[in-house]
Parts: structure tokens; C-alpha cells; sequence
């Protein structure tokens, strides 16, 4: 699977601060106890950026990628100048939405999970949900940036520290149409807000009904702890899905851990077609991951599972595992 630069196109960008009074936002315990959602049902890795990609959009625009920084006080500054840079654009949302369902979510080849962004679809009124854990006090933001309008922005930090699954619904002004937006993730340092905190770790995200009932995907294993691809050895994935989805991707994310935050680098991945509902879904023998990048070489270190699932209604989840394979 070859890692594709998608050609960046400007937008429309909603944006609404919204310092959220928590009774506006619906928060679950965790664990998660809702129902399972009832809702009937070739490589793609996500979006990469490189700086001399600015500026070669033909559509007119130089937004549709998110800026792949790592460095936890410069991705925060990118991710904020990316938001703004998003509410000025002017772009027909149709290509965008048909990209967008055919290829899901788009996040960057590289990015710092303190301070991420994903190149997403979202629909006025529709439900969000987002598994996240915060160890140490820091301002965490959700944004959500479509152009024409201020950027709509999140506190979730005021429920505190510890592990939150948060779900509420969309603004209905956002409209009653899909188009694509950037949905920004970020945990900054309460004193200065320039510098990202290291201990926050999102577990999974999504948009649409499909997305819900707790967080669809979640369950999530990578293993085994060790891995030896000189010896033969090959990593299992799997994962839950509460609803069905129409595609769905695992990508392996080499990681490693940073005062700023986790360092996270696509390394290699696969379509893996449908998602059944209330299904466990499980790698083949043909499915393992060897340890290997794109060009077949072994990539050591830390590895993370990343899944991505969307249907073609436009509902889509990210989601990353806790267990973590090492691979040597």
C-alpha cells in the first residue's frame, strides 16, 4: 500500500466558541453501558503532508490536509493556524464529501496525539462521541472548523482528570447536509496554553449515528507484546463493532512516548472491507501484520493499532488501541 499526499482544497468552516456549561454535554461513565446501536448497515492510508505541498492545490484552496507535526508546541501552533486557515476557504464541498466517503477520515501520516486533526464529515444535529483520558491538568479542546463562521469549540477539561466518554450532539446550524471539516483534538498546558501535556491519550472518536452507543469500535487489541519478524512472527489485531460499517481500515502506528505527548508515525496498512454490527472482528492468517513498512523493511519500536471505520452515510470512527507491540 503506497502512502497517497492528497492535494489540499479549501472550505467551509464553521466555527462558534462555545466555552460548553457541562449540562450541554451528555457524559457516560466509564465503562460504557449503552445498548448496542441497531442501525442496519484496497489500501487506503490516511492523508500525509509535507510542506512543499502548500500552495499546489489547482482546485484554489490549501487547507484539506492537516499539517503532520509531531513536536507538541508546534503541532498545537499548526493545528490552531490550520483552523483559522480553514474558515476563509471558499471550495464546492461535493468533491470533497465523495473523497471523504470513499476514503473515510483522513489523518496525517505523522502527528502528536496531544494535538491532532481530522479531515472528517459532520452533519448538523448529529451525535459525537469521544473516549479520551487526561493525567495531569491541561485545557483540552474539541474543535470543529467548516468555513464561513467562527471556529465551535469544546471545553472538555472541565470534567476533570481520569478517563471520560463524552457524547452530544452537533449544532443543528451546521446544517442538514454532509461536508467535510476539520475536527481538532488538543491538550495544551493550563498556564501558558503554548505547550501540549503529555498525559492525555484519546481511545477513540466519531461522528454520526452508527458512531455511538458508547463509542461503535472499541475493544481494541494489538498483539503480541513481542514481535520477532526475523523469526517468522506475525500481529493479531481485533476489535468490536457495536453497528455496521460500509468500510474499514487497521493502519500500524509506531509510537514513541514524549514529554509533549506521543509521537505517532504510519508505518503500514489495509482495507479490510465491511463491519458487521455486535460482531468481533478478527485478522485472518493473510491479515497479520510482519512487522514490515511499505517499502518491506522492518520497522522496531513501539506499535500502536490504528482503526478507521465510515459507511457510506457518512458516519466514521477513529479509534487507537492501549496494548502495544514491540517489535524487535
Amino acid at each position: 500500500m503506497n502512502a497517497r499526499h492528497w492535494r489540499r482544497w479549501g472550505g467551509i468552516v464553521l466555527a462558534v466558541a462555545l466555552c460548553m456549561p457541562t449540562p450541554a454535554l451528555a457524559q457516560t461513565p466509564y465503562p460504557p453501558r449503552y445498548p448496542p446501536t441497531s442501525t442496519p448497515p484496497s489500501p487506503t492510508p490516511p492523508s500525509s503532508y509535507t510542506p512543499e505541498d502548500e500552495g499546489n492545490d489547482e482546485r484554489g484552496g490549501n487547507t484539506w490536509l492537516i499539517p503532520a507535526v509531531i513536536v507538541g508546541a508546534m503541532a498545537l501552533f499548526a493545528i490552531n493556524r490550520h483552523l483559522d486557515a480553514e474558515k476563509t476557504q471558499a471550495r464546492d464541498d461535493g468533491e470533497g464529501v465523495q473523497q471523504l466517503l470513499r476514503d473515510g477520515p483522513q489523518l496525517p501520516t505523522q502527528f502528536n496525539g496531544s494535538a491532532f486533526g481530522i479531515r472528517a464529515l459532520v452533519r448538523g444535529g448529529w451525535p459525537i462521541v469521544v473516549d479520551y483520558a487526561l493525567h495531569r491538568p491541561g485545557r483540552v479542546h474539541l474543535r470543529i472548523s467548516l468555513p464561513g463562521a467562527e471556529i465551535v469549540t469544546y471545553r472538555l477539561d472541565q470534567f476533570g482528570l481520569g478517563r471520560h466518554l463524552l457524547r452530544f450532539d452537533l449544532p443543528p446550524f451546521l446544517g442538514d447536509s454532509l461536508k467535510p471539516a476539520v475536527v481538532a483534538l488538543t491538550a495544551a498546558d493550563p498556564n501558558t496554553g503554548a505547550d501540549t501535556v503529555g498525559d492525555f491519550t484519546v481511545h477513540g472518536i466519531g461522528i454520526g449515528p452508527r458512531a455511538v452507543g458508547s463509542i461503535a469500535v472499541d475493544r481494541l487489541e494489538f498483539n503480541p507484546g513481542t514481535l520477532r519478524p526475523r523469526q517468522g512472527e506475525t500481529a493479531r489485531f481485533a476489535f468490536h463493532s457495536r453497528s455496521d460499517f460500509d468500510n474499514a481500515s487497521v493502519e500500524y502506528m509506531r509510537v514513541t512516548q514524549s514529554p509533549d505527548g506521543a509521537r505517532k508515525h504510519y508505518v503500514n496498512g489495509q482495507r479490510i472491507g465491511a463491519v458487521r454490527g455486535n460482531s468481533r472482528i478478527v485478522s485472518t492468517d493473510a491479515q497479520r501484520w510482519n512487522g514490515q513498512d511499505e517499502t518491506a523493511r522492518i520497522s522496531t519500536g513501539r506499535h500502536q493499532l490504528q482503526v478507521r471505520v465510515w459507511d457510506d452515510g457518512g458516519d466514521w470512527i477513529g479509534a487507537w488501541s492501549e496494548s502495544l507491540v514491540q517489535v524487535r
